[in-house]
């Protein structure tokens, strides 16, 4: 063999399959990393909306503002537009990292079918959007148990926007399961 066939041999599959099944330890690490940052950040928002809306309540009952607390309320303002921004980041790093998780978690299937001609194109892909869906999914569930606790409604509603890709899902399962039973009768 000459130099150029060897730089290009692919790993076998038992190779490939004990790489992904090595693998599902990362792809648990970052959900979890996921999930646990999501919390944390979302935790800490509700712990500070909280104070505020508690000094905002005393502030309201003595009635008597002077201008040093105007220019600190205005300071806080510009202080939250900015952290406001770096939370709706850390949201969405949060779900990437939940994302690739639970696509990392699903690689070994990708590997058993690597070989059947289509069906690993569709499997990969079938497992994206799954993946996607389901992180999604899981993001708002998980902002919507910290938010009840505050806001019920807005609570309710991240909930409820949560459940709505997982109905995706099983809905588009069970349509396909449907087809295959109307083919085969």
């Amino acid at each position: 063999m000459n130099q150029k066939t060897e730089d290009h041999v692919e790993p076998s599959f038992g190779k490939r399959f004990q790489t992904a099944l090595k693998n599902l330890g990362i792809g648990i690490i970052f959900l979890m990393a996921g999930l646990f940052l999501l919390w944390h950040n979302e935790s800490k928002i509700l712990e500070r909306e909280i104070s505020i809306s508690q000094a905002e309540s005393i502030l309201s009952e003595n009635q008597q503002e002077s201008s040093e607390q105007r220019e600190l309320a205005n300071n806080e303002s510009g202080d939250l537009q900015s952290t406001t921004l770096f939370n709706w980041g850390l949201r969405f790093a949060g779900w990437i990292i939940v994302f690739l998780g639970l696509a990392t978690l699903f690689k070994p299937l990708v590997v058993l079918v690597d070989k059947i001609p289509f069906l690993w194109n569709f499997v990969g892909r079938g497992i994206t959007v799954f993946a996607l869906l389901s992180s999604f999914s899981l993001t708002l569930i998980l902002l919507s148990a910290v938010w009840m606790v505050a806001r019920p409604v807005f609570g309710a509603i991240l909930l409820l926007s949560g459940i709505v890709p997982l109905f995706i899902l099983y809905r588009s399962g069970r349509r396909g399961r449907l087809k295959q039973a109307l083919r085969n009768a």
